[in-house]
This record gives C-alpha cells, sequence and structure tokens, in this order.
C-alpha cells in the first residue's frame, strides 16, 4: 500500500508539471492527442493515445514505481507493451469530472452546449480549483482479465453517479464486475488509494466513495453526497 500511496503523489507532480507546461491547462482524462510517444519516441496512435498514461510519460521520472507496479511491471517491456502500458495503469483517472472525457465512451463529454445546460461540471484548467482537498484525480483501479494486464488496473474510474446512477447498489466485492463501481478497486483491505487534487493521497472506503463530493466539483461546491450537481444547473 505504501508503495501505491507513494505512486499516487508522484502522479500528482506529473499532472502538475503538465499543467505548468500548459498554460494552466488540466490534463484531458480521455482524448487523442498525436504527439504521444511510447518510451523510443515512437508514435502513438488512438486509443493508446487517447489514455493518460502516454501522455502524462513525459512528465513521469519512474513509470514502474508511478504508473505500473505491484505486479504489472513486466507491461513496461510486453511486446504489446503499448497498449497494456495505456488500458491498465494501477490508478485510474476520474475523467468525468477532472480532465474530460472526450471519447465515444464518455458518461458525459464537456462541450459548451453541455455546459450550458449543467454548468462548469468538469475542472479544465487551473483556474477552476477549489475543494482540491476533496477532489480525486486518481484511484485504484481494475478491470476485466482479457481487457488488461490480469485485470490488474485501468485507465479511468467512473462516479458512483452522473446524470443517473452509475453503480450498483450492493456492496463492491472481489467477484462483482469491475464496471459496476466504476472499475474501482478496493484492493486495500477494503479501501482504495486515491490521488487528490491538491496533491496529497489517502485512502478511501466504499462508503467514502459514494459521497460525490469527492468527484464533482459542483457537488463539492453545493454539499451534495448523491447527486453529480445541484437541479440549479439543470436548464432546459
Amino acid at each position: 500500500m505504501a508503495k501505491e500511496m507513494t505512486a499516487a503523489r508522484n502522479l500528482m507532480v506529473a499532472f502538475n508539471m503538465f499543467s505548468n507546461d500548459n498554460d494552466g491547462k488540466i490534463l484531458p482524462g480521455y482524448k487523442t492527442d498525436p504527439e504521444a510517444k511510447n518510451q523510443w519516441g515512437e508514435q502513438l496512435f488512438a486509443p493508446v493515445n487517447s489514455r493518460y498514461p502516454w501522455r502524462l510519460y513525459p512528465y513521469i521520472h519512474d513509470v514502474k514505481g508511478t504508473l505500473i507496479f505491484n505486479g504489472n511491471e513486466p507491461v513496461y517491456e510486453h511486446e504489446r507493451g503499448d497498449y497494456l502500458v495505456s488500458v491498465s495503469p494501477n490508478l485510474g483517472m476520474n475523467t468525468t469530472f477532472i480532465g474530460g472525457h472526450f471519447g465515444s465512451g464518455s458518461l458525459l463529454r464537456p462541450s459548451v452546449r453541455v455546459e450550458e445546460r449543467i454548468g462548469p461540471f468538469c475542472i479544465r484548467h487551473t483556474s477552476q480549483i477549489s475543494h482540491a482537498p476533496d477532489l480525486i484525480v486518481f484511484l485504484s483501479a481494475r478491470s476485466n482479465p482479457e481487457e488488461s494486464w490480469e485485470g490488474r488496473g485501468y485507465f479511468e474510474v467512473q462516479p458512483p453517479v452522473v446524470l443517473r446512477k452509475n453503480w450498483k447498489s450492493k456492496p463492491w466485492t472481489l467477484d462483482a464486475k469491475p464496471d459496476e463501481h466504476g472499475f474501482v478497486d478496493l484492493r486495500w483491505n477494503g479501501k482504495a488509494v486515491a490521488a487528490m487534487l491538491d496533491g496529497s493521497a489517502r485512502l478511501f472506503s466504499e462508503e467514502e466513495l459514494r459521497d460525490m463530493r469527492h468527484w464533482s466539483p459542483l457537488a463539492a461546491e453545493a454539499d451534495l453526497q448523491d447527486k453529480a450537481f445541484p437541479p440549479i444547473y439543470i436548464r432546459n
């Protein structure tokens, strides 16, 4: 667990370096980047270059101690390493509310039209940051074994609620399908490691993770535990 806590803090160092180099822009959670390259400088293509790991890679000093660890290390040298590193980092990103998910699988894709109706639900610039100690950026994640490296890790984690309920009501178990609880992995005695927007790392229980104030900036602002944003933001 200590290794994952350190990795969470290291990820936030890289995350903030990206913003410093890009005029305050927040790293997109999922967005195609034709400039993304692997460790050998080779160009990457979608969807590999859309997930966060290779886009954040230039700012990461120790890949095996930050992106892939606790048994995931072989993916870095694997013949399908580009894909595996992109899809199965140990910590998934809160793509819906931090940086934004701009892919076809987005639960709520950022756009002017959507934000006019819902409000500024997704933090995409450092000037929008508030409640930083409360908001999750990266979190212990898992997927199905056939989708990633033996099911360890995933590139995103999804919140309990967006426009509608997204998690199952039943408690998380190791046997449950990963997508039933937003790909979150409570692998540390029923808790998950989180990298917070203020750069700190902490542990969350399932009950704490069902609190939307840790996922959505609008929920944090309005002190809402079970909704992603206040009703006032849902405009006709």
